[in-house]
């Protein structure tokens, strides 16, 4: 059986298509475009008319590159925070069923948190999970969103808390408009909204003391794109240095997007937002214990497809 995972995301779209069989799920392809589905409604609540026309044509690419690999027997689409917030979320569902014949499953932040903590833990080593196991630590996952960012505390087998927070940087970026390169008031005035907003998250830090970060996917790929280059292992987790990680932060803050676009590794559809989402990840790198901070390649549609997996092992699909 072929099946092809679907990540709308606020900016971008995901697509990873698999094959099941008794041996294993086989990645056979992956497949990424921006759909700015959040572009010009975050703030007024609702998915823009230009919005659905980009997310069409974002959806189109995908579909066709399905094809392309030969199809899938199932397409399973999740819809993340532009569409879960927007007043016109449904409106949205019923129109890409209508033209594409796809059933979107809006999916709650909790929902969400909890398939990329599924992606993540298949991503990372096993020798990590030795260590955390004798070592009686704990980590914590970030994935940042273009809507919303997740984070989830683990002991490295289970969740032990988990949250989505509206703050994505596509949103952030909306509310806090500015020049380039950004200025230290605005990065003093973000960091104190996020801070207020994550009072929760502050708290379980606190209690769990997470000495492993792992960031997931998106932001945290182009990091290591930015840092490693063509040099990057191919594998699915690596270590960041943190040091080299906050020489890469310095740099950014500094830049302007055209300077940006034209360092290698950068993603053009990252341009616009890879600054908040440093600027956020050291801000958090700041609040934790840690001793390592890994890079997974892995997220929800990861998480996700290792779900529905097991469901067809099970002979629930």
């Amino acid at each position: 059986m072929k099946l092809a995972v679907l990540d709308l995301g606020t900016n971008v779209f995901n697509m990873l298509l698999a094959a099941f069989s008794e041996k294993g799920c086989e990645y056979i392809k992956e497949f990424k475009c921006a759909a700015k589905l959040g572009a010009g409604g975050l703030a007024s609540g609702n998915i823009s008319e230009g919005a659905f026309e980009t997310a069409s044509l974002a959806m189109e690419r995908i579909l066709a590159e399905i094809e392309k690999a030969g199809g899938a027997d199932k397409i399973v689409p999740y819809a993340t925070s532009a569409v879960r917030d927007a007043q016109n979320g449904t409106d949205f569902v019923k129109y890409m069923y209508s033209k594409f014949g796809v059933e979107i499953e809006v999916i709650p932040g909790e929902r969400e948190a909890e398939l990329i903590f599924k992606g993540i833990m298949k991503s990372l080593p096993h020798q990590l999970h030795k260590e955390m196991a004798c070592n009686g630590e704990t980590m914590l996952m970030l994935d940042i969103g273009g809507g919303s960012n997740e984070l989830i505390i683990s002991d490295g087998k289970q969740i032990l808390w988990k949250r989505s927070f509206p703050i994505g940087m596509a949103r952030m970026r909306e509310k806090f408009q500015y020049k380039e390169p950004i200025g230290a008031e605005v990065i003093r005035e973000f960091e104190e909204y996020c801070t207020e907003v994550m009072e929760p998250l502050w708290r379980e830090i606190e209690k769990y003391r997470p000495s492993v970060f792992v960031g997931s996917s998106g932001s945290f790929d182009t990091f290591k794109d930015l840092m490693f280059g063509c040099d990057a292992p191919k594998v699915p987790s690596m270590i960041l240095p943190s040091a080299d990680l906050l020489e890469l932060h310095n740099m950014l803050l500094a830049s302007t997007p055209e300077q940006r676009l034209a360092m290698p590794g950068m993603s053009p559809i990252r341009v616009d937002y890879i600054v908040l989402a440093s600027v956020f990840t050291q801000m958090i790198l700041r609040r934790i214990p840690y001793r390592i901070i890994y890079q997974s390649d892995y997220s929800l549609k990861e998480g996700g497809m290792a779900e529905l997996y097991e469901k067809w092992l099970n002979g629930n699909i």
